[in-house]
């Protein structure tokens, strides 16, 4: 009997052993678990240092961007008014009749003075081609820069249209009834003689197809205003909403 006694403590034994084995193994392997979640909570707490470090930046040169191009919204709405303005004058010019005393030739060469708008977009272009936007949390922010991106290429096919309408409407118009060059004179040619070649200015202002170009070029230049007015709104909120990070 005693062996078979011997026996059954040895297995009791070795089971207690297993046992503890096992509660050891098992407490290295949780210990293990909790060093990988340390680790990973680390690297994710520095993954996130870096996105905010990121957009911080990106935010700063956002507001730098647009405080650029926020300027020259209002410089090509100033350059728009003036053309407009031109424009005014030579309906006015058209409707009392024209006696020699006022340089409509000044006037005609402001009122085809049209210029593009053409902001800086290096920062959007980078932030979208490396989808760094994503970087973004407010929401605000992107919906903005969207809205911009989308009235500026509106914008560019509205002035492509404009600047279509003077080369194939108004300048060809003028070239069949006045001298180009006399306007010319106050442009960057800046001609010292005028043209040898008849130039009255009588006859196109008393001419109601004249007046319809006129017309319809201050339709054009209002539209475009309206989307300059746009972009410099959108332009100015943006200066606004990342001008903490500046």
């Amino acid at each position: 009997m005693l062996p078979f006694f011997r026996k059954i403590r040895y297995r009791l034994a070795q089971d207690n052993k297993f046992l503890q084995y096992s509660r050891y193994a098992i407490g290295e392997i949780i210990l293990v678990v909790i060093g990988i979640l340390i680790a990973l909570q680390i690297n994710n707490w520095n993954e996130q240092q870096k996105d905010l470090k990121t957009e911080n930046q990106i935010l700063n040169n956002l507001h730098q961007e647009f405080v650029t191009n926020t300027h020259l919204a209002n410089e090509i709405i100033k350059i728009n008014n003036n053309v407009t303005a031109s424009c005014i004058s030579l309906m006015n010019l058209s409707l009392k009749g024209y006696d020699g005393t006022i340089n409509a030739d000044s006037l005609l060469y402001h009122a085809l003075e049209g210029r593009p708008f053409l902001p800086s977009n290096n920062i959007y272009t980078e932030i979208i081609n490396t989808g760094k936007i994503e970087l973004i949390r407010g929401e605000k922010v992107k919906n903005l820069l969207f809205e911009y991106n989308r009235m500026l290429d509106n914008n560019k096919s509205t002035y492509a249209l404009f600047e279509k309408w003077l080369e194939e409407q108004i300048l060809p118009y003028l070239a069949n009834h006045i001298a180009l060059r006399n306007i010319d004179q106050y442009g960057t040619m800046a001609w010292e003689e005028r043209s040898k070649f008849n130039h009255d200015l009588t006859t196109i202002l008393n001419d109601r197809t004249f007046e319809n170009l006129i017309d319809n070029n201050i339709y054009h230049l209002s539209r475009l205003n309206d989307e300059y007015l746009n972009l410099k709104r959108i332009s100015q909120e943006l200066v606004n909403i990342t001008r903490g990070n500046d």
